[in-house]
């Protein structure tokens, strides 16, 4: 996740849940497998995307879709979103 978010330069708080959600699955799913996760082998799957001041995960064109039944929705998350100041 760290690299990730370095390599794409922004903070895990504009990092929405189902974004989230993909870049842990990935992680989950190269090390089950003994493959070390990348930034190089996520960007082969997935791409980044901006939607309303967030950023979230969506596949590559016409990439292999490895999370198969990704969560429907995550109901209501920005109304229990918030931000902290340092």
């Amino acid at each position: 996740m760290a690299h990730i978010l370095h390599y794409y330069g922004f903070h895990i708080s504009k990092m929405s849940p189902p974004g989230t959600v993909r870049v842990r699955h990935f992680e989950f799913l190269c090390r089950s497998h003994g493959i070390e996760p990348t930034v190089e082998k996520f960007r082969v799957f997935y791409q980044l995307i901006r939607n309303i001041g967030f950023y979230s995960i969506g596949n590559r064109g016409s990439a292999k879709k490895i999370l198969l039944n990704p969560p429907k929705s995550f109901h209501d998350w920005k109304m229990k979103f918030f931000f902290t100041r340092e």
